[in-house]
C-alpha cells in the first residue's frame, strides 16, 4: 500500500492559503481544484554489508527527504538530513538520493518512516524492506501497513560486493531479488549472481505426478521461498507458497527439493525464477520446454542464453515417466526421457529392484456334471434290484475330457463304484470318441472310511446315515474283489456333434448281478445299483484320493445311502453374481503368456473401452496366442516384462511361469496376459489397475489372493465363433489372423458365454471373473501366484 503523506500535507496547505472572501464570490462557478501531486518515495537499492541505502521518488513532484528517517529498530534509527547523501534532499520525481547508513550485515529489516513521532505507527512508515531472515523489529508495522507479508525476507548471500535492488512496483519480497552489479544512484541492473544461478530445474514429471525436482548445483545454500516458477501469464507460483514432497526450501549445496505443480501433461515450457519479473531475461535462472516449441516464456529463457529458440524435449511416452537433465549445458539435447523417475536423487541413481516369481495355473477342471437316479421305464428314482434294469443319461464333451461315473453297491455300508485310473476315464483315446464301448471293466470298487463295514446293528441299512464310523477313515480300494464288469454293463454310445458343438454321449448302465433274493441281504449277495452321479472334468481324483479321507461335500451320502443330490448341488453351487462356484466355463489351454509392470495409473497394454494399440502385441496375443510382439513392445517402451517360461500352450494342470525384474519405490504394477486359445480373441488379464507389486512401505506383495482381479477379456479384433468350434480360432485356422474383423472393436469384458463344449447353455458372468475361488462365482479357469525373491 503506497502512503501519499505529501500529498495529505500538501492539500491541507492550499485549503490553509485560501481566505473567507474566497469562498464568497458570487455570480461565478467554482473552478475545479487543481489535482494534487503524487507523492511515491521508495526504498530501491540496499547494500546491505556496504552501509549505503539508496531512495528514488517514483511520484511526480520534488518531496523533502531532510525530516525523514531510516529505522532498523528500537535505537538504530537516523534523520535523513543527518546522514552523509549524495544527491538532494529536495528530491525530485524520478531522481535518486543515496545514503551512507550502517547496516546490520547479512539480516536486517529496514524501514523508511516520513517522521519519528513512533516508529510503531503503521501511518508514519513509508516503505520496507527485510532481508536474511524474518521476524525483524519493524516486520510487524510494515505488515500493518500492508508493505510486507509477515516472514517473508529477501534471501541474500552475505557478499560485500552485492546489493539488493527493488523491481520499480509493488511491495513485498518478491518485488526484490539480490544484484552483483551495484548501480546505487543510477537505475537498478538485475545481475543474478552465479550462486544463485547454481539452482537449476532437474528433473520434471508432468504426466501422472506434478513434480519439479530443482538441483543446488552451486557450493552455497539458497533460500528459494523468494523463487518462482512459471508457465505463462497467470500460471506461475511462489515457492514459499508450495509445500515440498521432499527436500526443503532453504536448499544446501548438493541436495535436491521435488515441490508439486500443475503442469500440462504433452507440452509446456517452464521457467525457474528468482522474482516475479517473468518478462526479465535477468530474472529466469533456468528453463526447459517439452513437447512442442514457443510456450510463452521460450523467448525469455532465449533471450537470457539458457534456451535455443524452436527447440523441446520430446513428449515422454507414458505418463508415468519423466524428463531429466543430464547436468550441463542449455539445450534440449540434454534432457531426457526416464523410465524410473528419480525425483529426490540423482538422476543417475541406479534403482534397486525385486525379482518376482509368478505363476499362471491353468485350474480348469469339473466341466459338467449329470446324475443317473431314474432307472429306465420307471417314474420315480429307485435302485436297480432286478437283473437288466438300467439307468441312462446323455451328455455332450469334447476332446480332453476325463468321465468319472460314481454309483454306490446298495447292499454295503459305504462302498461305491469308480474308476480304477483315479485319472478318470478318458472319453477321447488317441483322439477317438468312445462309442459302443463297456467301461464297467475301468471300474473299481471303493469303501469310503465313513461307515463300520458289515455291522450287524445296521445291515442291511435300515435309513440314512445311520450306521456307526468305520475306524478305518481312509478311502481305499475292497480287497479281494474284481473289476465292476462282473456287477454292471456300462455302455458308452457317441453321436457326433453339428460342427458348432460338441459330440453327444450317452451312458447306458445295466445290472447283471442283482442279489439272489432267496439269500439274506449282505455285501457278498449280488450288487444293488444305486442312484449316482457322472463327472466330466479335466485334472485327477475329481472326488476323493486314496489313503485319505472323504472330502465331505457328499460323495458320502452315495456311498452310504445312494442319494447324489448334496454332491449334485456342490458341483452347482453358484456364487454372489450367479455365476459357478466350481464348474469352469470351457476346455482349453492357455498360449504362452507374458507378465510385464508398469507405473503409469492405468495398464499401457489395453484399456478396457478402448481399441488394441497398433503395435501392442495384443491382437497377435489374443488371437494367435503369439506373444512376442507383446514382450517387444514393453521392452521398447523401457518397462520390465517376461515371457513365459513354457513356450507350448498350457492345458488343465499346467503352468505358465515367469521371472520378472521390478523397480523399486516406482508405485509399480503387474499385468499379465494369456489368450484362451480355444476362442478367437478372447485374452486373461488383470484389471486395468493392475495388481499393486509393493505397498507404502515398500513391502513386496506375496500370494494367490489378487487373483480374483483376474478377468476374461475380449480383445474387439475378431469376429467371435463358438468356443472350441471356429474355423478361425487358432487350433482350427489354417495361418495366423484369418478370422473377419469384429464389428465392435473396443476392448469389453466377457459377460456372457454360451457353453457348447459341455451343455451347460448360456454361462452369465457380468464381472468376466475367471479366478477359481472367487467368491462371486466365474469361468473358474486361472490362479495366480506372486513370490517375491
Amino acid at each position: 500500500m503506497r502512503r501519499n503523506l505529501f500529498k495529505v500535507v500538501l492539500f491541507a496547505a492550499i485549503l490553509a492559503s485560501c481566505s473567507d472572501d474566497d469562498n464568497d464570490i458570487v455570480g461565478e462557478i467554482p473552478t475545479e481544484p487543481e489535482p494534487t501531486a503524487e507523492v511515491d518515495v521508495r526504498l530501491n537499492e540496499v547494500q546491505y554489508l556496504g552501509n549505503w541505502v539508496e531512495i528514488v521518488n517514483n511520484g511526480d513532484s520534488t518531496v523533502d527527504l531532510g525530516d525523514y528517517f531510516l529505522c532498523l529498530g528500537p535505537g538504530t534509527y537516523r534523520r535523513v538530513s543527518d546522514l552523509t547523501v549524495n544527491g538532494n534532499l529536495q528530491l525530485t520525481a524520478g531522481s535518486y538520493l543515496s545514503i551512507s547508513y550502517e547496516m546490520p550485515n547479512a539480516e536486517g529489516g529496514l524501514g523508511l518512516y516520513s517522521n519519528n513521532s513512533d516508529f510503531t505507527d503503521a501511518s508514519t512508515l513509508v516503505d520496507f524492506v527485510q532481508w536474511g531472515a524474518g521476524s525483524t523489529a519493524r516486520e510487524n508495522v510494515a505488515v500493518e501497513a500492508g508493505v510486507w507479508t509477515a516472514g517473508e525476507f529477501v534471501p541474500v548471500l552475505g557478499n560485500a560486493d552485492n546489493t539488493i535492488i527493488f523491481d520499480g512496483e509493488g511491495v513485498g519480497a518478491s518485488n526484490w531479488a539480490e544484484t552483483t552489479t551495484v548501480t546505487i544512484g543510477e537505475d537498478n541492473l538485475l545481475t543474478v549472481p552465479e550462486e544463485i544461478r547454481s539452482i537449476v530445474i532437474n528433473e520434471v514429471q508432468y504426466g501422472s505426478k506434478d513434480l519439479i525436482e530443482l538441483y543446488n548445483n552451486g557450493n552455497v545454500t539458497v533460500d528459494l521461498s523468494s523463487y518462482w516458477l512459471c508457465l505463462g501469464p497467470g500460471t506461475y507460483v511462489q515457492l514459499e507458497n508450495v509445500t515440498p514432497e521432499s527436500g526443503s526450501i532453504e536448499l544446501a549445496a548438493g541436495e535436491f527439493v521435488v515441490v508439486p505443480y500443475a503442469l500440462p501433461d504433452t507440452e509446456g515450457g517452464l521457467g525457474l525464477y528468482s522474482n516475479n519479473s517473468f518478462t526479465s531475461a535477468d530474472a529466469i535462472m533456468d528453463f526447459v520446454q517439452w513437447g512442442a516449441a514457443g510456450s510463452a516464456r521460450e523467448n525469455v529463457a532465449v533471450e537470457a542464453g539458457i534456451w535455443t529458440a524452436g527447440e523441446f524435449v520430446p513428449t515422454v511416452r507414458l505418463d508415468s515417466y519423466s524428463i531429466e537433465y543430464d547436468g550441463e549445458g542449455d539445450s534440449a539435447a540434454d534432457w531426457t526421457e526416464e523410465v524410473n523417475p528419480s525425483l529426490g536423487l540423482a538422476n543417475d541413481t541406479e534403482v534397486a529392484k525385486t525379482t518376482f516369481n509368478v505363476t499362471i495355473s491353468n485350474v480348469i477342471n469339473y466341466l459338467n456334471v449329470h446324475t443317473f437316479t431314474t432307472p429306465v421305464g420307471a417314474s420315480d428314482p429307485g435302485p436297480l434290484t432286478t437283473n437288466g434294469a438300467q439307468y441312462q443319461i446323455s451328455f455332450k464333451a469334447v476332446s480332453g475330457t476325463k468321465f468319472t461315473p460314481v454309483t454306490m453297491m446298495g447292499n454295503s455300508n459305504d462302498w461305491f463304484l469308480a474308476p480304477t485310473d483315479l485319472n478318470g476315464i478318458d472319453l477321447f483315446p488317441n483322439g477317438q470318441a468312445l462309442n459302443g464301448v463297456d467301461i464297467a471293466d475301468q471300474l473299481s470298487l471303493y469303501d469310503l472310511g465313513t461307515e463300520a463295514d458289515n455291522d450287524p446293528a445296521s445291515f442291511p441299512p435300515a435309513g440314512a446315515d445311520v450306521g456307526p464310523a468305520d475306524a478305518n477313515t481312509e478311502v481305499r480300494l475292497v480287497e479281494g474283489r474284481d473289476t465292476g464288469d462282473i456287477y454292471v454293463t456300462a455302455v458308452l454310445d457317441y453321436t457326433n456333434g453339428d460342427g458348432s458343438s460338441a459330440g453327444t454321449f450317452t451312458l447306458t448302465i445295466t445290472a447283471i448281478n442283482a442279489p439272489d433274493p432267496g439269500q439274506p441281504a449282505s455285501s457278498s449277495n449280488g450288487f444293488v445299483v444305486t442312484p449316482g452321479i457322472a463327472v466330466l472334468h479335466a485334472l485327477p481324483e475329481p472326488l476323493f484320493t486314496l489313503g485319505e479321507e472323504d472330502r465331505a461335500v457328499g460323495l458320502e451320502r452315495i456311498a452310504e445311502d445312494g442319494m447324489p443330490g448334496e454332491l449334485y448341488g456342490w458341483f452347482t453351487e453358484t456364487g454372489s453374481n450367479g455365476s459357478p462356484l466350481r464348474l469352469a466355463s470351457s476346455l482349453s489351454v492357455f498360449s504362452p503368456g507374458l507378465v510385464y509392470a508398469f507405473n503409469t495409473d492405468s495398464d499401457p497394454f489395453f484399456v478396457q473401452g478402448g481399441e488394441a494399440r497398433d503395435g501392442s502385441g495384443l491382437e497377435e496375443l489374443s488371437e494367435d496366442g503369439n506373444n512376442a510382439v507383446a514382450v517387444s513392445y514393453f521392452n521398447n517402451l523401457g518397462l520390465p516384462v517376461a515371457a513365459s517360461n513354457e513356450t507350448a500352450p498350457v492345458g488343465p494342470g499346467g503352468y505358465l511361469s515367469f521371472s520378472i525384474d521390478v523397480p523399486q519405490g516406482q508405485d509399480y504394477k503387474l499385468g499379465i496376459s494369456t489368450m484362451l486359445v480355444q476362442t478367437n480373441d478372447w485374452f486373461i488379464s488383470y484389471n486395468n489397475n493392475g495388481v499393486a507389486l509393493f505397498d507404502e512401505n515398500g513391502t513386496p506383495f506375496s500370494g494367490t489372493s489378487e487373483s480374483d482381479e483376474s478377468y476374461l477379456f475380449d480383445a474387439g479384433t475378431e469376429v467371435d465363433e463358438p468356443v472350441g468350434f471356429g474355423i478361425y480360432q487358432a487350433p482350427r485356422q489354417s495361418g495366423p489372423n484369418e478370422g473377419p474383423a469384429d464389428a465392435n472393436t473396443t476392448i469389453r469384458r466377457v459377460s456372457e458365454l454360451e457353453d457348447v463344449q459341455f451343455g451347460k447353455g448360456v454361462y452369465n458372468n457380468g464381472p468376466g471373473v475367471v479366478y477359481l475361488q472367487d467368491p462371486r462365482g466365474g469361468y473358474n479357469l486361472v490362479r495366480i501366484d506372486i513370490q517375491p525373491q
